[in-house]
């Protein structure tokens, strides 16, 4: 079996959110593989921890990755201010001829793998296409770790993910696919508010859940327990229609959140002022415009820091996504012309300190938070879908018992997927074309 039909088999996926499948992925040559930890989002310590702790196995990741893509240079991306993981990986590095660190400032959004390429590499990718365009190929660290432990016959079934917060002891837990988030909490400590609130992922791009019975996915990474009046629940709760609302009264046409936007400093033909215009006033602007809403990614630098209103371009971009794609719209995103320049995106980095101040969550920041937590549940529901692509197929039955490791979802014939496996032996208890639980 090849490299990647066993990647493939594994069920790896991106880790860093995106859930892309990885064997799919590493079907392309490239010259650079760019090893991300620079943890993008404030408030997560994954990257920092398997550096810190495997960094070993995210090398020999790395190494595979290379080998698989023909790949002659590898970059391992950090930032400088860890310094005594920087130590950690130069050590590692020490005999590697071929594979670097490149250390980054503190800024976010510094793991946009779109920034990152130009950081590290001077590259940049024009808008509407991938790194390997320019030669390269990202993955994160737990992505490499994972591809590492499928070498070794071992699939995805656990993920790091940081549990902070308003929690009693904020930890960087192992926890199997799978686990209630309620779970994870009390790994934790359990919480210390009424009524609590979890954002999954980070606080600039995650998303609320309040049902706390939801399971942990390949995806997940952050689970910020706050309390239901904080700021940053209030702002990610705020309806679609009070968003226009707010900006029709208040859009001042200033331009800041397209001269801060990520996307158009690396001269993509992103204008949010143009389209919160369009919006706002119903002024004609051409189509182009606003169907290059689909080059946000979404970081909310925009709502969090560049609009002086505090109105929200980002989910104004997203809701025309949203649209667009329900009606089987798909736009051209390439650019008519070469792009000729990047517009000063070196001097407009936004300080992560300068966010966490905005978000109002500077007080759950820890230097150091427990690590090495792993959740051992009596039951798991594991997701048939946990990657872009089409959802699983089921392949066993109710009754059936399985051990760790077992294949529990098939990817369609044909079709773009990853495989799922039990977290946990066990009975099956329950199937359906969305979930399989598992008890022991």
């Amino acid at each position: 079996m090849d490299l990647i039909e066993t990647i493939k088999q594994m069920g790896v996926v991106g880790a860093g959110g995106a859930g892309f499948p990885t064997h799919v992925k590493l079907g392309n040559q490239v010259e650079i593989v760019i090893a991300n930890g620079t943890e993008c989002e404030p408030l997560l310590f994954n990257d920092k921890y398997i550096l810190n702790q495997h960094g070993n196995d995210v090398l020999q990741g790395l190494k595979i990755v290379m080998q698989v893509t023909g790949a002659k240079k590898g970059i391992i991306a950090l930032k400088k201010k860890q310094a005594q993981i920087v130590e950690r990986v130069k050590s590692l590095l020490a005999d590697q001829e071929n594979i670097s660190l490149a250390l980054l400032d503190d800024f976010y959004p510094a793991g946009d793998e779109q920034i990152l390429v130009y950081i590290v590499t001077g590259r940049v990718i024009d808008q509407g296409q991938l790194p390997m365009t320019v030669g390269c190929l990202v993955s994160n660290v737990e992505t490499l770790r994972n591809i590492h432990f499928a070498m070794m016959g071992k699939p995805v079934t656990r993920r790091t993910i940081t549990c902070i917060g308003e929690v009693r002891d904020p930890s960087v837990v192992i926890a199997r696919i799978g686990t209630s988030m309620e779970d994870v909490i009390s790994e934790c400590g359990g919480v210390l508010v009424e009524n609590p609130v979890v954002i999954v992922g980070g606080p600039m791009m995650g998303y609320i859940e309040k049902d706390l019975n939801s399971p942990i996915t390949k995806t997940m990474t952050g689970l910020i327990v706050l309390p239901e009046d904080h700021f940053l629940v209030r702002k990610k709760s705020m309806p679609m229609s009070w968003v226009v609302r707010q900006s029709k009264a208040a859009c001042c046409q200033c331009t800041y959140c397209t001269e801060l936007c990520p996307r158009y400093l690396l001269g993509h033909e992103l204008y949010p002022h143009k389209i919160m215009r369009n919006i706002n006033l119903d002024i004609n602007i051409p189509p182009e415009v606003i169907e290059n809403a689909f080059l946000c990614s979404e970081c909310g630098l925009c709502e969090v820091f560049a609009c002086p209103m505090e109105l929200s371009p980002r989910m104004v971009n997203h809701a025309i996504k949203i649209n667009l794609l329900e009606m089987n719209y798909r736009p051209q995103l390439i650019l008519k012309k070469k792009q000729s320049r990047v517009n000063d995106l070196i001097n407009r980095k936004i300080p992560v300190s300068r966010i966490k101040e905005r978000l109002h969550i500077r007080q759950y920041d820890r230097k150091e938070i427990k690590t090495g937590l792993e959740t051992n549940p009596k039951q798991v529901e594991i997701l048939l879908k946990q990657h872009t692509g089409d959802t699983s197929i089921p392949v066993v039955r109710e009754g059936d018992l399985v051990e760790e490791g077992s294949l529990i979802g098939e990817i369609p014939s044909g079709k773009l997927g990853a495989r799922v496996h039990a977290s946990i032996a066990g009975r099956v208890t329950l199937v359906n074309n969305e979930r399989v639980i598992i008890k022991r």
